[in-house]
């Protein structure tokens, strides 16, 4: 831990495993959730690709089903730790989800936990999705876990605690949110107990609040047929599901 008390976020990635975990997070569920619904359409994936990976925990099953497995996150923390956990077997990339380039396609590219709710903006949107999308072979799918739509969210917020304890110490991460201007505003506040002493940090996170129809919109200009399923049972959040497909 840091000398000031105040955990870095190379710190802090070793702990969100641990905060999700307490909140039962069916990252098995999920993942395999995801590669039936890909084969009940007909498909038979041996490629996929997971942006924004964060800690590897999807990615890990998914390697457990199909050969060809690789995974890109921005922060080299988060790829370190993908990476103790699956070992050499599965590609690691560290690229932004706005224009990352592999210089390859997939049959299936992912992005779930509702990471693309981190762009800042319509254009950073249509600019993810089409990076994505250019990574997607034919007859591929691009599956987008979305962030909160408009109609899912409380005008007041939400107010929560989450708390976990592992061999390493006890962490507590307490939550604010507030809508703000078409965007959801989220604040976090970390404490983590070990050994060492306590430390805390603070997150801060303006995530846009976009409607369903502008997230089909992305992916119907990235050059994909783009359909949404709603409260699909894999995915334990319920924000519904942004899919992609390449035809031909």
């Amino acid at each position: 831990m840091s000398d000031d008390a105040s955990l870095s976020y190379g710190e802090l990635a070793a702990w969100y495993d641990a905060i999700y975990d307490a909140r039962s997070k069916d990252y098995a569920g999920e993942a395999a959730g995801l590669l039936e619904l890909v084969r009940s359409g007909g498909s038979q994936p041996r490629s996929l690709l997971d942006v924004a990976c964060g800690t590897g925990r999807h990615l890990e099953v998914f390697a457990g089903h199909l050969d060809d497995v690789a995974g890109l996150d921005n922060s080299t923390e988060m790829v370190i730790l993908a990476g103790e956990r699956l070992g050499r077997d599965v590609t690691l990339h560290e690229g932004d989800l706005r224009s990352f380039d592999l210089g390859r396609t997939f049959d299936v590219v992912t992005c779930l936990f509702s990471s693309i709710g981190h762009v800042a903006d319509d254009e950073e949107l249509d600019a993810a999705v089409a990076t994505m999308a250019r990574h997607v072979g034919a007859d591929g799918w691009l599956l987008i876990e979305p962030w909160l739509t408009p109609d899912r969210v409380d005008e007041g917020g939400r107010r929560d605690v989450v708390t976990a304890e592992t061999q390493e110490g006890v962490v507590a991460r307490v939550g604010s949110s507030h809508v703000d201007a078409g965007a959801l505003v989220i604040e976090f506040g970390w404490a983590v107990a070990s050994p060492a002493g306590v430390v805390t940090t603070q997150e801060h996170h303006r995530m846009p609040l976009f409607t369903q129809e502008r997230y089909l919109e992305a992916v119907s200009r990235a050059g994909l047929v783009a359909s949404w399923y709603d409260d699909l049972p894999a995915l334990g959040d319920r924000r519904g599901l942004l899919v992609g497909r390449r035809e031909g």
